[in-house]
Order: structure tokens, then C-alpha cells, then sequence
């Protein structure tokens, strides 16, 4: 019995080893002039595709924090967190409709709660998403 255990084992870890062997990251930094790092795209692909899109910045100390993470299905964000407050924690949540300007943003509470942002907000999120879109596809061609 410990033996089948051992081998289910064995197979199931290999299993993940294998599905990671197609997940690339690819990273993007842009400098101040004093060759310090003032902002970082990370973009992780599954083969060809990108999958996930964390954008980092300097916090008060210096440090690189994430600042927003986006995920993509078929090459296009269907969700994106972001840190707006600079608080540390993602209290901004913005979902997208692909093949769409459609989206939709929420904000989330101190609680973690979660309430609908106002369509000025809303309205806001759009333009300054359309300015994301164009930057990434520029930066990224999805040819690796």
C-alpha cells in the first residue's frame, strides 16, 4: 500500500513539475535618470499567451511594491486589482468584458467589503484603461 501511495505521489508532483515547464516571465523596467527603477511590468505567459500582468512601484521607502495585477484569458484583462491608496493592499478591483469597452469597478472597504465605484469613477477607468491597453501592446508584442 505505501508503495501505490509513494508512486500517486510521484506522478502528481511530476505532473505540476511538468505543467509549469510552459510558464515564462518576462519583465520590463523602466529607469530614472539616476538609474534607479521607477516602474516594473512583469508579465507571465502560458506558452505564447500572457496570463498575468503585475505592475510594480517604488513605495516610501524605495522598496518595489506591486501596485496592480491584472489577469488575462485569451490575451485579453478580464480583471485587474490595484492598490490606489498606496495602503499596501489592492482596494480597487475592475472587471473588463473582452472584445468590449464594456467594464465594470468596485471598491473594496476597510472591512473587505466590496461596493460599486460611482460612473464618474467608472468613466475614469475606462479612459485611463485605454491608455494602459495601448502601452502594453506597444510594450509587449506577445513574441517572446
Amino acid at each position: 500500500m505505501r508503495i501505490i501511495i509513494t508512486f500517486l505521489l510521484f506522478v502528481v508532483i511530476g505532473c505540476y513539475a511538468d505543467d509549469m515547464s510552459d510558464i515564462t516571465i518576462k519583465t520590463f523596467d523602466k529607469t530614472n535618470k539616476n538609474g534607479t527603477i521607477s516602474y516594473r511590468m512583469v508579465t507571465t505567459y502560458r506558452g505564447k499567451q500572457r496570463i498575468m500582468i503585475e505592475t510594480f512601484r517604488p513605495n516610501s521607502q524605495g522598496v518595489m511594491v506591486v501596485s496592480a495585477r491584472s489577469y488575462l484569458v485569451g490575451g485579453d484583462i478580464v480583471l485587474t486589482e490595484s492598490d490606489e491608496h498606496k495602503s499596501g493592499k489592492f482596494d480597487t478591483i475592475a472587471v473588463y468584458h473582452p472584445g468590449t469597452d464594456e467594464m465594470e469597478v468596485f471598491i473594496r472597504l476597510e472591512d473587505g467589503s466590496v461596493t460599486p465605484a460611482s460612473t464618474q469613477v467608472v468613466q475614469a477607468y475606462k479612459k485611463r484603461s485605454e491608455g494602459i491597453s495601448k502601452f502594453i501592446d506597444t510594450t509587449y508584442d506577445d513574441k517572446k
